[in-house]
């Protein structure tokens, strides 16, 4: 029974930590998404390809940039959302075994 509870609460404390990573990628808290821009517009890969370094600003005001950070902050944010939704399920339903 203890062992069920622990797995249950490392599946809901998991299920935050991914709701917390989606929503700071979505919404930009902590300068998240201002870091990742820093770092793809001086990216060792535009030096091996030949492309000059680009305004972070620019990367960043980019639609294919925006609807990344969407889909993927707002896709690690459902999972986490129902990462913390099955945990209380398993959690009211009781013991499987």
């Amino acid at each position: 029974m203890v062992r069920w509870i622990l797995q249950i609460l490392a599946l809901v404390g998991f299920g935050v930590l991914l709701g917390f990573i989606g929503l700071t990628m979505t919404l930009n808290l902590f300068d998240f998404v201002d870091s990742w821009s820093r770092q793809l517009s001086r990216s060792s890969l535009n030096r091996l390809w030949g492309l000059p370094d680009q305004d972070p600003a620019g990367v960043r005001q980019g639609p294919g940039f925006q609807f990344a950070r969407f889909l993927v902050g707002g896709g690690v944010l459902l999972l986490g959302a129902a990462a913390i939704v099955g945990g209380i399920v398993l959690l009211v339903q009781g013991p499987l075994d």
